[in-house]
């Protein structure tokens, strides 16, 4: 059963996180894309369940300006979002979990790349599902942040992006920055955690070619592609589950 919680964030931030307490001490932090939310189109429900099935706690977080999180959607910007996973992770310590693995998603998955696990001892390892770590190339794009929409942003005071289900995010000047700056394909490479990258054969956002690039840079990492399986695997059932079933195997590995 999962518990909704708000946990602060820096600069007054609330963040909505759905939380099941199965283990007292093991847990798995799920960190989703940009204009996305905690459910990451239903893939994040579906591993939430399989996971505590396995006997571990689990905390799907909605990142600020995300879902049900505070904060305004052109203000977020990568070192926010990474500071709202550092902001997650002390709080998991202070609730005594001892072992963590952190999932980032997407977008997600860069962010869980840029952070210094160094003082974050209780983070035993990565698992990274499509990940947008080729330094954000993938996110040049006039779908989201290409120099063009820069120029709208600066004029407009952000530019305004829709997801698959057409929701409004809007991306301010500050983020369209920022990508120039943070480097999540040199970061990964010197996380020394065991480290899973899994990405879908058929993904039309995010090419399988980028997390393979990656994984055969990284030391200590394993590579699971996904036959037919989309952005983030919501479109085929079995894709899905494969993705699933992959991930939990790993975290089994990792706990036990």
């Amino acid at each position: 059963m999962e518990e909704k919680i708000y946990i602060d964030s820096t600069d007054g931030i609330k963040l909505c996180a759905l939380m099941a307490n199965v283990s007292l001490d093991k847990i798995v932090l799920l960190c989703h894309g940009i204009r996305g939310d905690k459910n990451e189109r239903g893939s994040f429900v579906a591993l939430a369940n399989e996971i505590q099935k396995q006997g571990y706690s689990t905390l799907r977080i909605d990142f600020r300006a995300h879902g049900e999180s505070t904060g305004i959607d052109y203000e977020m910007t990568v070192s926010k979002e990474i500071e709202d996973v550092k902001s997650v992770l002390r709080f998991l310590e202070g609730k005594g979990y001892k072992e963590i693995i952190i999932l980032g998603a997407s977008f997600g998955a860069s962010i869980v790349s840029l952070v210094d696990y160094s003082k974050f001892r209780e983070v035993k390892a990565l698992v990274l599902w499509y990940g947008a770590l080729d330094n954000y190339d993938v996110l040049r794009t006039d779908n989201f942040l290409s120099e063009r929409n820069k120029e709208i942003a600066i004029r407009d005071g952000f530019y305004k992006s829709y997801n698959k289900v057409g929701k409004l995010f809007r991306f301010g000047v500050p983020l369209f920055e920022q990508i120039n700056q943070y480097k999540p394909k040199e970061s990964i490479q010197t996380i020394n955690l065991p480290k899973l990258f899994v990405h879908g054969l058929a993904d039309e956002t995010v090419p399988y070619k980028v997390s393979l690039e990656i994984y055969n840079r990284c030391t200590n990492s394993r590579l699971e592609l996904i036959e037919n399986g989309s952005h983030t695997f919501d479109t085929d059932e079995k894709s899905l589950k494969d993705a699933v079933d992959k991930t939990v195997d790993f975290i089994k590995e990792i706990f036990n």
